[in-house]
């Protein structure tokens, strides 16, 4: 199809296991994704998001790809929907400082600094109709974690970002 089969879930993310890594490769973890958007902008915020886990000990992830926003296209016998975006939306439940972030990324090559996609977790449910934590707190609590972000809370990897752009992206 010329797509890259994208995990929704990070094979890298499954190694303590090797039933998980296993699973991971399942077709409901898996999206049609452009190459280099997958080896590229896609692969440095899973790596990100892999150092943020380790910071912050305690977060949640969510991924999956906007559909709302109507497909590239379709592929295959099944008509299977290649997305025009994936988001991912972050939970950091840990005391002191409980936050979020979310993202929505274009499936394409970028150049373009992560930061440059961040954005709140409520705007991520409005353009995708999902509620990501309304079972975790109250409406005000949620609402004030999920309608702003701190990029100063986040560590982005600049050296990280140079990799993609001068490498990464260049991979046939």
């Amino acid at each position: 199809t010329g797509y890259d089969r994208g995990h929704l879930a990070p094979a890298g993310d499954m190694a303590f296991s090797t039933e998980a890594m296993s699973e991971s490769f399942y077709m409901s973890n898996i999206s049609p994704q452009i190459k280099n958007f997958n080896g590229g902008i896609w692969r440095e915020l899973e790596e990100n998001v892999r150092d943020w886990a380790m910071k912050f000990e305690n977060i949640y992830i969510v991924t999956g790809p906007v559909l709302t926003r109507g497909v590239r296209e379709k592929i295959g016998s099944n008509e299977v929907s290649v997305p025009d975006e994936f988001y991912k939306v972050i939970l950091d439940y840990s005391e002191p400082e409980i936050k979020g972030i979310a993202f929505i990324i274009p499936n394409e090559i970028s150049n373009s600094k992560i930061e440059d996609f961040a954005i709140s977790i409520s705007k991520v449910e409005q353009i995708t109709g999902i509620n990501f934590f309304h079972e975790f707190y109250d409406e005000q609590t949620e609402a004030v974690i999920e309608n702003s972000f701190d990029l100063s809370l986040w560590s982005f990897d600049d050296k990280r970002h140079e990799l993609r752009v001068n490498n990464w992206n260049k991979r046939k």
